[in-house]
């Protein structure tokens, strides 16, 4: 028996697979997710990009049934964990889980192998309180005085952060030039570690909402909350930097989960949908703000617009103090 052919219908259906087969992840963005996940944490276990990925590690399995596994890629001040990162499939199965220094600080400071404009896209922004502590041995009590003790003695004071190019680090830079004081600066393996060291007083100054619980037991003493806007609700008492007399934009710190641009535009969309959700729930609000983070309601749009005008602000302050890389 004779089969009669119809050679547009073939050529057809032999276009669609050719198509299937050259773009398998547009095909298959409706069925996201279709495996586990996996994050990227650039810091040491027990900081706040741990805790994050934990948090939104259980929460991705009760939304989608799948798992995700941490893989932590510790070093560098993030610099590590950001080169492996841009190497991996953009598919949305791998994210990293990082702050704003990896668009704005960084890049600057580090030779890197990603574009901070191009390469990376932010599905959410986390506010951080950054609140500048001292140890109690230091004998002052506010920002003001904690200034005058400084310019009376020149690199005396050492202040701790995460690792050289992060926002700590850009906030000791910050109050230097602003304040017209000389300050030491000690990089740490992540935060745990530099708020270790100001407690046990081997640095005296550190940034950072982990300060909350180290002031109310009086292990360390709040100087300001470091921005000019509204004071912290956890630390009502605790001045703003501007109303201490160093008025203007301060460094920000904002918390975040990263895919790669180039993952296809459904899959943003629908990791998007995800973080979203997750930020609505009524337990993961509670945790985010007792730990100090206030979460932006923002879309895709104006999260690549934040991250953008981040890349800007940071990149005067780094270019002034001499951290742009060679």
């Amino acid at each position: 028996m004779s089969m009669k052919i119809d050679r547009r219908a073939l050529v057809s259906g032999m276009g669609g697979l050719l198509a299937a087969s050259q773009f398998p992840t547009l095909a298959r963005a409706d069925d996201f997710p279709a495996k586990d996940f996996s994050f990227v944490v650039p810091y040491a276990p027990g900081g706040m990009s741990d805790t994050l990925s934990r948090l939104f590690g259980d929460k991705f399995f009760q939304i989608t049934n799948r798992r995700v596994v941490n893989d932590y890629r510790v070093g560098a001040g993030g610099a590590i964990a950001a080169n492996f990162f841009k190497g991996v499939k953009p598919d949305g199965y791998t994210a990293l889980v990082a702050t704003n220094s990896f668009f704005a600080v960084i890049p600057a400071v580090m030779k890197v192998e990603y574009d901070p404009k191009t390469d990376f896209t932010p599905l959410m922004a986390l506010d951080s309180a950054m609140v500048a502590a001292v140890h109690p041995s230091l004998p002052v009590k506010t920002m003001q005085e904690f200034i005058a003790y400084a310019k009376a003695n020149p690199n005396k004071v050492a202040y701790a952060s995460a690792g050289k190019g992060g926002v700590g680090h850009m906030c000791g830079e910050w109050l230097a030039r602003k304040a017209g004081i000389q300050l030491l600066h000690i990089p740490y393996n992540g935060a745990p570690q530099a708020m270790q060291a100001t407690i046990s007083n081997e640095t005296q100054l550190v940034f950072g909402p982990e300060a909350y619980e180290f002031i109310v037991s009086k292990k360390l003493t709040g100087l300001a909350l470091l921005t000019n806007q509204k004071r912290w609700f956890k630390l009502p008492d605790l001045p703003t930097s501007a109303e201490c007399g160093l008025a203007g934009w301060a460094p920000r710190s904002w918390h975040t989960m990263i895919v790669l641009s180039k993952t296809p535009e459904p899959v943003k969309a629908k990791m998007f949908e995800i973080v979203s959700k997750i930020l609505q729930m009524p337990d993961i609000k509670e945790k985010i703000a007792t730990v100090g983070l206030m979460p932006a309601d923002e879309d895709l749009a104006t999260l690549r617009k934040r991250a953008d005008s981040d890349i800007a602000e940071y990149g005067v302050l780094i270019k002034e103090t001499g951290l742009a890389a060679k």
